[in-house]
C-alpha cells in the first residue's frame, strides 16, 4: 500500500512523543515509521537488498564522521542544559563538525557520546531522520558485507581490488559520491562497517519553547557585545541601530560588498591555470563569449577554492577592515555566523561589483543603516532569530531571505520568487508583498526567473513523500524549503498585536518594513537523480546565488536613496 501524508504525521508524532521521556530511546524503535513514510530522500529504506546510496550520502554529509564509533547522541540547547542533566563540561570535549550541516557537536569517544547543540525543533527533526537513514543503510551494508565476505581477509581483498563496488551493484556515480562522503579515510571506514552493527540511542534533554528562546537570547548577547567592542571607526550599538536583515550565506554579500575576487582576479586566474585546468578552460570560454556565466560570478565561485591561501586571505581581510565589515563567528551556543556591513561604506569600496548601481553617492555616504547578514539557519530557528532581532534593534527597514529550495516546476540553478507561503509548522498560509516580484533588476543568463510562485516550508528534508508532493503540486505549491514560513511567522508578530496564529490565512501586505524572499533550485524531487544526496550545485549555483544577492543589495541601496 503506497505511503500517505498521514504516514509522515505518524512518524513525526512517534519520535517527538518518544523524546519527551527524557531518557534514552533507540534509533531502531523509530525506524519502521520512518521507512513506512517512503521519504523522497530515502525511497529504498525498507529494501534490505538495495543500498540507498543517495540517502546514505546525504546523511553522511550531515553527521560527523565520529558517529561511526559512538553509541549515544544527546541533544540540548547549551552546555548548561547538559550540566543540569549529568553531562558537565561538554564544551571541553573535542568538537566534531559535519561536512554539510552547521551544528556544534562535542564528542567523548571514550564514553561513546556525542553532544549536539540544537536551536529549534527543526534540529531535532533533522538529527533524528539523518541518524535513522544513516543507521539503516550502514546496517544493510554490514549485513551484506559479512554475508558476502566470510573473513576479513576476503573483505580486504575486495576493497583493495575495487570489486566491492561491483558486488554492491553501485553505479560509478553512486560509488564516487559514497567514497567522497566517507572522506579520505573511506577504506578505513569500510572496515568499521564490516565489523560493527550499529544500535544507536538518542536522548533529548530539554525541548520547551523557553529553552530555545534562551539559547537565541544568549546568541544575541554575544553578537551585541562583540559589535559594541569592535574596533570600527564609529562605535556601533545594535539597540540604537537601523538595520536591513539578510538571511543568506557568508560569502556572496561579502564578495559583492568588498569586491575581493575582482581585486584578486589576476591571482585567481593564474592559480586555476596552474592547478584547475577545467575551470581555466571555462574561463577561456567566458572570455571568448562562448559561455554565458557572468565573469564576476565565475570569480566569486573560484575564490572559494583559495580561501586559505595566505596572500589572498590577507588581501580579503585588509579589504574588510578598510570597509569596517564586522564578522562574528558562530559560538558554542548557536552555530550562526553574523556579518555587519555599514551601508555608508559602499561608496568607499573600490572593487564593488560592477553590476551594482549607486545613483546618489552622497545620500548613501550619509546613511547610518547597517546590513545585518546571518548564515542561513535551519528551519524554525529562523523564527527565533528574527524574533530576537526584532525585539532588540531600534528600527528594522527590511527582511530579505535568500536560500535554496527543492522545486517541482523548475531546473537546477533557476530562481523562484514566491508570493504565498504555506508553513507546515503553524499550518498558516502567509500572503505578502514580496518586493522581488516587482523588483528584480538582473537577468539569469543560464536559467529562468519564476516570479509570483507559491511555496511551502516543510518540517524537514526527509519528511516528504510522493503523496505530499502531489498534494502540493495539485495546489500549485511548487517551491519546497524550510525557512520562509518561520520568518513570516516572526514578521506577523511585528505586524499584528498578537503572537502568530495557527491554521489561518495571514495577510502580511501591511508589514511595517520591506520583505523579500528569493529561492534558487538545488533539488528537483520529481527527478530522483537530482538531489543533494547525489551531488552539490557547484557552478550551477553560482549565478542564481549572486543574482539573488545582487538584487537584495540593489534593493537596499534604492530604499536608502529614497529616504
Amino acid at each position: 500500500m503506497p505511503a500517505t501524508i498521514n504516514d509522515i504525521e505518524f512518524h513525526v508524532r512517534s519520535y517527538r512523543s518518544a523524546l519527551k521521556s527524557n531518557l534514552e530511546i533507540t534509533i531502531n524503535s523509530l525506524t519502521n515509521p520512518h521507512n513506512r513514510l517512503e521519504s523522497i530522500l530515502h525511497p529504498y529504506g525498507e529494501n534490505p537488498a538495495v543500498i540507498d546510496f543517495s540517502a546514505l550520502v546525504y546523511s553522511l554529509l550531515r553527521l560527523p564522521s565520529e558517529i561511526d564509533h559512538l553509541n549515544l547522541v544527546v541533544m540540548g540547547q547549551n552546555p548548561d542544559v547538559f550540566s543540569q542533566h549529568g553531562f558537565p563540561h561538554i564544551d571541553t570535549w573535542p568538537q566534531c563538525p559535519s561536512p554539510a550541516r552547521r551544528r556544534t557537536n562535542f564528542v567523548n569517544i571514550s564514553s561513546g557520546i556525542i553532544a549536539s547543540l540544537i536551536g529549534s525543533i527543526s534540529d531535532v527533526d533533522d538529527i533524528i531522520n539523518n541518524l535513522i537513514a544513516y543507521q539503516v543503510e550502514w546496517n544493510k551494508l554490514h549485513l551484506i558485507f559479512v554475508e558476502k565476505y566470510k573473513t576479513i581477509k576476503e573483505f580486504r581483498t575486495a576493497v583493495k581490488s575495487g570489486k566491492i563496488a561491483q558486488d554492491l551493484n553501485a553505479t560509478p556515480e553512486d560509488w564516487s559520491n559514497f567514497t567522497s562522503a566517507l572522506g579520505q579515510d573511506f577504506q578505513k571506514r569500510f572496515f568499521t562497517i564490516y565489523e560493527k552493527f550499529h544500535d544507536l540511542r538518542i536522548r533529548l534533554l530539554a525541548g520547551s519553547w523557553i529553552d530555545y528562546t534562551k539559547t537565541v537570547q544568549r546568541w544575541w548577547k554575544n553578537v551585541a557585545s562583540t559589535v559594541s567592542h569592535s574596533t570600527t571607526k564609529s562605535p556601533i550599538h545594535m539597540s540604537k541601530s537601523s538595520i536591513y536583515f539578510v538571511s543568506s550565506n557568508t560569502h556572496s554579500l561579502l564578495n559583492l560588498f568588498t569586491g575581493f575576487p575582482i581585486k584578486a582576479k589576476n591571482i585567481l586566474i593564474s592559480k586555476i591555470k596552474k592547478d584547475r585546468p577545467q575551470l581555466y578552460e571555462l574561463w577561456q570560454q567566458i572570455q571568448a563569449g562562448n559561455n554565458s556565466l557572468p565573469e564576476p560570478d565565475f570569480l566569486f565561485y573560484v575564490s572559494k577554492f583559495y580561501a586559505n591561501d595566505p596572500i589572498l586571505k590577507k588581501m580579503h581581510s585588509d579589504l574588510q577592515k578598510q570597509l569596517d565589515v564586522i564578522t562574528i563567528p558562530s559560538s558554542h551556543i548557536l552555530d550562526i555566523n553574523v556579518q555587519i556591513f555599514p551601508l555608508k561604506n559602499l561608496v568607499k569600496s573600490k572593487y564593488l561589483s560592477p553590476q551594482i548601481s549607486i545613483k546618489d553617492r552622497r545620500r548613501i555616504a550619509r546613511s547610518k543603516a547597517l546590513i545585518f547578514n546571518i548564515d542561513y539557519p535551519l528551519g524554525f530557528a529562523a523564527y527565533h532569530i528574527l524574533n530576537e532581532v526584532l525585539e532588540n534593534v531600534y528600527q528594522l527597514n527590511g527582511v530579505y531571505v535568500l536560500g535554496k529550495a527543492a522545486v517541482l516546476n523548475s531546473e537546477l540553478g533557476d530562481v523562484e520568487v514566491p508570493k504565498v507561503v504555506f508553513d507546515e509548522h503553524t499550518q498558516n498560509t502567509y500572503m505578502f508583498n514580496n518586493c522581488f516580484n516587482t523588483f528584480f533588476p538582473f537577468s539569469n543568463n543560464q536559467g529562468s526567473i519564476l516570479t509570483n510562485q507559491k511555496a511551502v516550508s516543510v518540517l524537514g528534508t526527509f519528511l516528504e513523500n510522493e503523496a505530499l508532493l502531489k498534494k502540493y503540486f495539485d495546489n500549485n505549491l511548487t517551491i519546497i524549503e524550510m525557512e520562509s514560513g518561520p520568518y513570516l511567522s516572526a514578521i506577523s508578530e511585528a505586524t499584528y498585536d498578537q503572537q502568530f496564529p495557527r491554521n489561518s490565512i495571514v495577510d502580511l501586505h501591511q508589514a511595517p518594513f520591506d520583505v523579500g524572499i528569493i529561492n534558487y533550485t538545488s533539488d528537483t524531487p520529481y527527478s530522483k537523480a537530482k538531489n543533494l544526496g547525489t551531488g552539490s550545485l557547484q557552478l550551477n549555483g553560482a549565478e542564481p546565488v549572486y543574482l539573488g544577492t545582487l538584487s537584495i543589495l540593489q534593493r537596499i541601496i534604492n530604499l536608502e536613496e529614497q529616504t
